[in-house]
């Protein structure tokens, strides 16, 4: 494979790829051994012209794994071994930086965290790189997407260094790589997913979108309407009561901060002879005692610095500031004299203002509000009645734009489901045609449609349903009535192979679905899986022989059981250590020259 095109040290620096070793205090010691796997295949010129690939995998600290670093090339790359030696370690690392919920548990024993980094060459992945710059996440034609675990539950992911949210993750993995699982077969049976893999086939991403927003919008207006029939009907009462309420504020003449005016003039009243009295005291003492107050003293200190016969320019300035003081002292007593002027401090007065403060009280407790937001009520009060009175109009308003919608809610669900039909008779071809090609040779496919149980639905006017006849003579059944797990597995299988040739996906993930398969049959899963590779990178987790023997690159995953120690070893086989390996996968631990020779008529062809 050669060295890394991804330049991952941009992110942090890395243990270097070919040898890495790791181990544990209180885990098994686990030694990650790679090599560079061979791309004579592909020839020195020749580059497959897929949309992109995962170039690299870094992970530090998961589960039993202190440091791994991989490297990937184009094409099939399978990886084999013994059972518990771990070779869902890289799904499951894969699957947790691109979004997959998180648990503690994963973290390594004893470390401060777990950490994950992926790096793909999206070159040509056009979609990609439109969403990256899209998101302002864009680097050039490389893409480090990179999680870290914490401890405490915490984590961070980031795309070339930006950080972004678990759901951005999941997003931008739609556009360079699709993960099938060894029990993805299951959720097969269940018919949303019939659905969804009928749209993922045909591509109907975009008119969905405008299905659901379509019938979000309605649903809104709908919940509108309900709400506004529902006060239609009691309209009368509640305009009754309304205007009584509106009536009894208007009346009230409110005038915006009365209620903290009248509070301030009610304490002053309430404090009136101690105020009055230190009024008086103020402005004696400062311009109306002949002897002591602050204007007579003031005067008598200009007097006695105007005797001074001297020129001094710091004295003149210091008389200009004794006048400037005298004529501000004399404005504040007259001030004050006018402020005791206008207190009005009668008993009537107190009277009326208690009055209007308690009119003002009993209002604000009857709405249960705060006196400060009457007037903001009664604007309330008038835009509810101003609503009411006016309510046919607004439910014809509603009405007329939900039609609207609803007409345009009806255009593209018919187109979505003239194209669903259309893409249904493709797809029925192609299924029976894998079914029989994978060893039920009498089998058929069908994808039937059924109307939707209401009127407008976010998945369009039908729900979708696969069917399928596994024998000459019967009736079409629905999938999950007649089909036994292997023959799930040969249709999930199928699916999958065929909507990642239709999907161009930039890569794509293959974990033990050749579950439950044998015999020639596997041989042909095998040949599907290489034919996907020529058009696109795939790695294939496989226990079957005939899959092994038509990768084009092989990656071998044991377990080494130390005297104290458990280490796991993933290394690229050579011709000679394919043939064993294909051998053990054929024949258990015990290898006989027969089976030597079947390992070899496997290989027969392969141009690795």
């Amino acid at each position: 494979m050669g060295k890394s095109a991804c330049p991952l040290n941009r992110v942090e620096t890395f243990i270097p790829v070919n040898i890495i070793t790791h181990c544990t205090l209180f885990t098994p010691l686990i030694t990650i051994i790679t090599t560079h796997c061979a791309a004579s295949w592909i020839g020195k010129n020749e580059r497959l012209r897929c949309k992109g690939m995962l170039t690299h995998i870094h992970i530090k600290n998961f589960i039993v794994v202190e440091s791994l670093s991989l490297d990937f090339d184009k094409g099939l790359t399978v990886l084999t071994g013994e059972t518990g030696a771990g070779k869902s370690i890289i799904v499951d690392a894969v699957n947790l930086a691109l979004g997959e919920r998180a648990d503690t548990a994963i973290i390594r024993k004893e470390a401060d965290q777990c950490d994950i980094s992926l790096c793909f060459d999206i070159s040509n992945n056009s979609d990609a790189q439109a969403w990256l710059k899209a998101k302002d996440f864009a680097d050039g034609f490389d893409c480090i997407v990179r999680r870290i675990i914490f401890p405490d539950g915490r984590s961070r992911s980031t795309i070339n260094g930006h950080p972004c949210t678990q759901q951005l993750i999941r997003e931008f993995a739609h556009f360079i790589l699709q993960i099938h699982g060894q029990h993805q077969h299951q959720t097969l049976l269940k018919r949303e997913r019939q659905q969804q893999w009928l749209d993922n086939f045909a591509h109907h991403h975009e008119l969905l979108d405008k299905i659901r927003q379509d019938y979000f919008q309605w649903k809104n207006l709908q919940t509108e309407l309900n709400q506004l029939n529902e006060q239609a009907k009691n309209r009368d009462h509640e305009l009754s009561l309304l205007r009584y309420q509106f009536e009894e504020l208007e009346n009230a003449n409110l005038q915006e901060g009365e209620w903290k005016t009248l509070s301030q003039q009610h304490q002053q009243l309430h404090n009136a002879q101690s105020l009055i009295e230190k009024l008086t005291q103020a402005i004696t003492l400062t311009v109306q005692s002949d002897e002591i107050s602050a204007s007579r003293l003031l005067q008598q200190a200009i007097e006695r610095v105007n005797e001074i016969k001297m020129e001094d320019s710091q004295l003149a300035a210091i008389k200009e500031m004794l006048n400037t003081a005298a004529i501000y002292l004399q404005e504040a007593g007259t001030e004050l004299n006018h402020y005791c002027e206008r207190l009005d401090l009668s008993a009537e007065n107190l009277t009326l203002l208690e009055t209007r403060l308690s009119l003002l009280h009993d209002l604000a407790r009857k709405h249960h509000i705060s006196p400060d937001d009457l007037i903001d009520m009664k604007k309330s009060l008038q835009k509810r009645i101003e609503k009411l009175e006016n309510i046919e109009e607004q439910i014809q308003s509603l009405k007329q734009r939900q039609v609207e919608i609803q007409t345009n809610y009806e255009k593209t669900a018919s187109e979505l489901s003239a194209s669903r039909k259309k893409a249904a008779k493709t797809l029925e071809k192609k299924i029976t045609e894998k079914m029989q090609l994978l060893g039920m040779s009498n089998g058929q496919f069908m994808v039937r449609f059924e109307k939707a149980e209401t009127e407008i639905s976010p998945q369009g006017k039908e729900k979708v349903t696969f069917y399928v006849n596994t024998n000459p003579g019967q009736e079409f059944l629905p999938l999950q009535k007649i089909v036994s797990g292997g023959e799930l597995s040969r249709i999930s299988l199928a699916l999958q192979v065929i909507t990642a040739q239709k999907e161009n996906t930039s890569a794509l993930i293959f974990d033990e679905v050749d579950t439950g398969i044998g015999g020639k049959t596997a041989g042909i899963v095998g040949q599907l899986l290489r034919e996907l590779g020529e058009k696109a990178q795939v790695l294939c987790i496989t226990h079957l022989p005939q899959v092994a023997a038509l990768g084009h690159h092989h990656l071998y995953v044991k377990k080494i059981i130390g005297k104290n120690s458990v280490s796991t070893a993933i290394e690229q086989l050579t011709q000679k250590e394919r043939v064993e390996e294909l051998a053990r996968m054929l024949s258990g631990t015990k290898i006989t020259q027969q089976t030597i020779a079947h390992a070899e008529s496997l290989l027969c062809g392969d141009s690795v």
